[in-house]
């Protein structure tokens, strides 16, 4: 490596994405064909949101030195998030063909072939994340995500709680952890997650995901008093605010339940569950209405 990139990637771990970046286009002018300089010019333009930049650059990087791992490992994840997944299983491939004891590249040539049909080839790739990575609660998550998706719900809880066991004090993967369960179904597991991620740290994200569990486990007071709590600590978290408008709806109070759904619409009046607020919300205030 360089020196100009050697001080571009100090000021990039410092956050000077521009002093980085004049580094690495420095280290450029001296060598066009440095490698690394352009798979750092790919981070820094990944930091600023410019993914077809970032693509080109990894690409490029790859051209020059082709067992580039760090690029091959980005490019695969960066096409997968475009949603390129033939692409990114090509690159992964590429990479593990250099580099066959990279979780990371076996994990993205596993979600790429997953995410176009592959569920055998996937499967096989996961099987060999695991064995050569077995305490990374992320492949164990990763896994536990897809056998969801397939419909293997006693498979896909096992990797889930083998991930969060794994996790010990990381509340983001804990707390996707129990997204995941929730979505499997698996509602005391769910349950159990979230409330070790609001151990970690409360938050009102935890507090809706916990509470959705909760209905799930018809536990309705329980529901209830997790999303009061996350309005309370949180009341721009609009999430909450439209799940609570469903539970007083349920207790038909019409004049707290028009409110949340009021109040979900001005944080997010284009949020995901916007036109269902606004007909709630008009209903309610309609059933005030005819009460009075």
């Amino acid at each position: 490596i360089s020196d100009d990139v050697a001080r571009g990637m100090k000021a990039f771990e410092a956050g000077d994405t521009s002093g980085a970046r004049a580094s690495f286009e420095a280290a450029l002018k001296k060598n066009p064909s440095d490698a690394d300089a352009l798979y750092a010019l790919g981070l820094t333009d990944e930091k600023k949101g410019d993914r077809a930049a970032a693509s080109g650059h990894y690409r490029d990087a790859l051209k020059q030195k082709p067992d580039h791992e760090a690029a091959a490992m980005n490019l695969s994840a960066l096409l997968i998030d475009e949603q390129k997944y033939e692409d990114a299983a090509g690159v992964a491939r590429a990479g593990l063909a250099k580099h066959g004891d990279n979780g990371a590249l076996r994990m993205n040539l596993a979600v790429a072939l997953a995410s176009k049909g592959d569920s055998a080839g996937a499967t096989r790739e996961l099987d060999e994340a695991a064995k050569k990575a077995p305490k990374d609660p992320m492949v164990h998550m990763t896994y536990g995500h897809w056998l969801g998706v397939w419909k293997q719900r006693d498979g896909a809880v096992k990797e889930l709680l083998t991930a969060k066991s794994l996790a010990n004090d990381d509340r983001g993967v804990v707390a996707q952890v129990g997204e995941e369960l929730r979505l499997v179904g698996a509602v005391p597991e769910c349950i159990a997650a979230f409330g070790r991620a609001i151990e970690l740290q409360d938050a009102a994200e935890l507090r809706t995901g916990r509470a959705l569990c909760k209905l799930a486990a018809k536990d309705d007071a329980g529901a209830l008093a997790d999303l009061q709590a996350a309005v309370a600590k949180e009341p721009k978290y609009a999430l909450a605010h439209y799940y609570l408008g469903g539970r007083f709806a349920a207790a038909a109070k019409w004049k707290e339940c028009a409110f949340e759904y009021e109040t979900y619409l001005k944080l997010q009046p284009d949020g995901a569950f916007a036109k269902q607020a606004s007909a709630r919300a008009k209903a309610a205030r309609e059933k005030l209405g005819a009460k009075k």
